[in-house]
């Protein structure tokens, strides 16, 4: 799925993020993430017991690995 708006300024506001792409603020990263990150969200369902939730994925306008988030039991969107 696509990020909402909201969704877009809680990962550009992490500061983890904005190091990885050198942003030196949430408005430069989210201007990032809308021009030079791909990114999507999953509404995700592991087998079993386990994780139930929004799952992001964002990858950079260069192949290698891209980042995996998800939204925490406090609603918080965390790295993996």
């Amino acid at each position: 799925m696509a990020l909402t708006s909201n969704e877009v300024k809680e990962l550009a506001a992490i500061e983890d993020i904005q190091q990885m792409w050198g942003a030196e603020s949430a408005t430069e990263m989210e201007d990032i993430l809308d021009t030079t990150v791909y990114a999507v969200k999953f509404n995700y369902q592991s087998g079993g017991p386990g994780y139930v939730g929004d799952y992001f994925i964002l990858q950079g306008d260069a192949l290698g690995e891209a980042l995996e988030l998800v939204r925490n039991r406090d609603g918080a969107i965390i790295l993996l």
